[in-house]
């Protein structure tokens, strides 16, 4: 709960993006998303930022990793058997030199060895 993380002396972050709250009509509090972010496209494997700013300026780097079922443009449990491989992972985020993605976004984040390669980067990084 909120009471919680008072009394524990933690902090939330809370950031929005889509209609409704920009940079002029966010409430206190409640950050807008591409004044912070960096983003990547989906649906490929590059390390391309996607149209919201370059990468070097911004605090968090997403890298938007899935890619949808080609004929229906929705979640594929079995593309994410591919994209969620480490290897697959590892080879996207060596794409992108030194500015490593601190967030990524998968589908079927059970699907693959996310978990484990996001344990392993972090543990790298520390």
């Amino acid at each position: 709960t909120m009471q919680t993380l008072i009394d524990n002396d933690k902090r939330l972050m809370l950031f929005v993006h889509g209609n409704g709250c920009d940079t002029n009509e966010c409430p206190d509090g409640i950050l807008y998303t591409y004044d912070y972010f960096a983003q990547t496209n989906w649906n490929d494997d590059t390390c391309d930022v996607r149209g919201n700013g370059d990468a070097s300026g911004s605090s968090f780097f997403l890298m938007n990793h899935w890619m949808n079922n080609e004929e229906t443009d929705l979640p594929s449990p079995t593309n994410a058997e591919e994209f969620n491989a480490y290897d697959t992972l590892d080879r996207r985020f060596r794409k992108c030199g030194e500015r490593n993605p601190n967030i990524v976004a998968v589908d079927f984040w059970d699907v693959g060895d996310v978990l484990n390669f996001v344990r392993d980067r972090n543990v790298r990084n520390a």
